[in-house]
Formats: C-alpha cells, sequence, structure tokens
C-alpha cells in the first residue's frame, strides 16, 4: 500500500472539510488510513466503515452487484 501523495488535495477538489464524507474499502484498513490522513488535515465530517465492505455485507447490510 503506497500513499498517495496528492490524496488530501485530490479529496478537497471535490469536498469541502465540513462535507460529510463516508469512507470505505473491502476489508477497513486503507480507509481507517485514509480517514486519518483527512482528519489530520482538518476534515470534520468524516466517518470510516468499519471492517469494511467485508463486513458491511457480512452484517447483512444491503448491497448492489
Amino acid at each position: 500500500m503506497t500513499k498517495n501523495p496528492d490524496f488530501v488535495e485530490e479529496v478537497l477538489s471535490y469536498f469541502g472539510k465540513d462535507d460529510e464524507i463516508l469512507v470505505g474499502c473491502q476489508l477497513g484498513k486503507r480507509s481507517l488510513m485514509a480517514v486519518t490522513d483527512l482528519l489530520s488535515a482538518g476534515f470534520t465530517g468524516v466517518t470510516d466503515i468499519a471492517g469494511g465492505y467485508a463486513a458491511w455485507s457480512q452484517i447483512g447490510l444491503p448491497i448492489e452487484t
């Protein structure tokens, strides 16, 4: 997993620092790193999908295939 050095700037091109942003990945490790970076950059409305999409579908939340 190589960090994208432009990640925060790329997110800022789509979202404001006070926007509500839901961040997820397959297993939850990359999204947790992304949320940590965003919070450190001053974003306030960031939420991580703990355990990723795998956990999401495992507990029966809706998915589209």
